[in-house]
């Protein structure tokens, strides 16, 4: 017994709806999608090879998680930081100066301090971290 089968035509596969699908994940991820990057702030931390080691030569700022401030190892308070750094780069224009936030110091705590120092005059300024002997970098 023979089963003849009537000639079908021939299927078209149907990609409108794939086409719709494509242009809603579009507009999903591009919704999606956090712009909002472009309003930070870009700051370079220093690299472990490009960090001074030691302060030697150099003015340390340092800024305990108190608030507290020390310039050079010795007590100072922040409405007389600018006008220490100032004396400092009258004299030696070419002085490094680094900030050396203690653990736990807010980043804009270390920001503010690094403004000062370049409002003063200071032409280079570098970040450090805190000492690992357990010394405070000279904190009062």
């Amino acid at each position: 017994m023979r089963i003849r089968r009537s000639p079908e035509a021939v299927k078209v596969l149907n990609i409108t709806p794939l086409i719709d699908v494509v242009f809603i994940l579009l507009v999903f991820f591009m919704i999606a999608t956090n712009f909002a990057s472009y309003r930070l702030i870009r700051v370079e931390t220093p690299r472990e090879t490009e960090v001074v080691k030691t302060s030697e030569g150099a003015i340390v700022i340092f800024i305990a998680e108190s608030g507290a401030l020390s310039f050079d190892g010795n007590g100072i308070e922040r409405d007389d930081l600018g006008a220490r750094i100032a004396e400092v780069v009258a004299i030696d224009p070419g002085r490094v100066f680094l900030v050396r936030p203690e653990k736990g110091v807010p980043l804009q705590e270390a920001i503010t301090v690094y403004d000062a120092a370049r409002r003063a005059g200071a032409a280079s300024i570098s970040f450090s971290p805190p000492e690992d002997n357990g010394d405070a970098g000279g904190a009062p």
